[in-house]
């Protein structure tokens, strides 16, 4: 992250400045991230300066296993809004721009890389969308006082053409426009109709790291210790014979091993082989794969002790810091939902919607759920809570006020949780 005096403008010169801190700072650790991702680990450049000894590079996904557990156990569920005014243009709105598939680009880029950056525009159409914007492509400056405020994104990419003419793009958007440059030549401003800087940024912590960031020497080690154990079998299969004797000449040995039969005399054969430690070996990698896990917060699902006939307070207790993780980054999540829905807000004003003065975001972290628990819980809530809150807590309801209604002309009474299912 960069930061900028409040009152400054940015140049073409300046985004570039900022465009060569990020290429030489911050760049290698988001490529790094993302090799990790896609389970290209350090392993995969191992050299070994004798060529002729084995080099297996045995690498393990751990990058995406995370990324994906959190992110299903976070937005496996999609959220939710609910508030006191009419949302029906407010969610129409979100289904026509991808919500829920961005929610996830997000997650997933924020579990990767610690942070996600979305763009607000209107299509041709003038209609909402979101892009969720490449992090290795994404400059942001922020205001240098105690506000930190987002001032500036500057997107940059190159593109090659069929004739092999490669060019330069870079955009910079700010609270009233967007500017454009090709080969660092002005193509035009484009002022926007929203009320602020229309990116958001989606943060996944306050350091901004991601969720395997501080596991990837573990995941290294046991990658490492993996591809030895490997090596260690191709020693074996490979291993010298020695023949106690002098009698036995160079095509005497090419005869025995193509033949595969010994002979001759006071041969006395024996291979000439190191202790085997796949035992303690064992014992160190099931360590690895624990300590990833757990500094990770990632639940282990393959661990014996997640039984399927266990109480939701006990399953809870397992994950104890893989739920606070989650409530962590919701709590992240949710302040800049806030921030993109005044995004939101300042255009169903303009095309004269009902907008609404508030919405809440609500989250359901996806876990096995005992379904019983549950339902004896809202049953003892009614009465203090609304409804709308207390069938939230479903797992299966994604649209709590419709539900509700739903419920209620369905039995034909005021109120599903406390009146009279008879109807009369």
């Amino acid at each position: 992250m960069f930061y900028i005096d409040k009152e400054s403008e940015m140049n073409l010169s300046l985004a570039k400045y900022y465009i060569d801190k990020f290429t030489t700072g911050q760049l290698p650790r988001l490529k790094r991230l993302q090799q990790y991702y896609k389970n290209d680990n350090d392993i995969n450049r191992r050299v070994f300066e004798d060529t002729s000894k084995p080099n297996n590079k045995i690498s393990h996904s751990f990058g995406d296993y995370v990324t994906t557990t959190n992110v299903a156990m976070f937005l496996g569920s999609p959220v939710t809004y609910n508030s006191e005014d009419e949302l029906e243009d407010f969610n129409s709105i979100l289904e026509t721009a991808g919500e829920e598939d961005s929610n996830i680009n997000l997650a997933t880029n924020c579990s990767i890389y610690g942070y996600a950056a979305q763009l607000t525009y209107l299509d041709e159409d003038a209609q909402i969308k979101f892009a969720v914007l490449d992090n290795k492509q994404t400059v942001l400056v922020y205001s240098d006082d105690i506000s930190c405020k987002l001032l500036f994104c500057i997107r940059f990419w190159n593109t090659v053409t069929r004739d092999n003419v490669q060019n330069e793009y870079i955009e910079i958007y700010s609270r009233d426009s967007v500017k454009s440059y090709r080969n660092s030549v002005f193509i035009g401003e484009q002022f926007h109709v929203f009320a602020d800087i229309p990116v958001v940024v989606y943060k996944n912590n306050d350091d901004l790291k991601g969720d395997f960031e501080k596991v990837i020497s573990l995941i290294d080690a046991y990658d490492m210790l993996e591809s030895d154990t490997i090596n260690e079998n191709d020693y074996f299969n490979n291993a010298y014979l020695f023949l106690n004797t002098d009698s036995v000449d160079t095509e005497d040995v090419k005869s025995m091993k193509e033949n595969r039969v010994l002979y001759g005399d006071g041969l006395n054969p024996s291979f000439i082989l190191k202790d085997s430690q796949n035992a303690d070996n064992d014992i160190e990698k099931n360590r690895l794969v624990s300590d990833i896990h757990k500094l990770s917060f990632t639940p282990d699902m393959s661990d014996n002790n997640f039984a399927n006939n266990v109480s939701g307070v006990a399953m809870r207790y397992k994950l104890l810091g893989t739920l606070n993780n989650i409530a962590n980054k919701q709590r992240k999540f949710k302040i800049a939902l806030l921030e993109r829905n005044k995004l939101i807000y300042g255009i169903m004003e303009i095309k004269g919607l009902n907008g609404p003065s508030y919405v809440d975001v609500v989250f359901t972290t996806s876990l096995p759920e005992n379904s019983l628990e549950t339902a004896q819980t809202i049953n003892m809530l009614r009465g203090l809570v609304s409804d709308e809150t207390l069938v939230s807590q479903l797992p299966f309801v994604q649209d709590a006020a419709w539900e509700v209604e739903q419920a209620k002309a369905a039995n034909n009474v005021p109120d599903i949780y406390g009146g009279d299912f008879g109807g009369e």
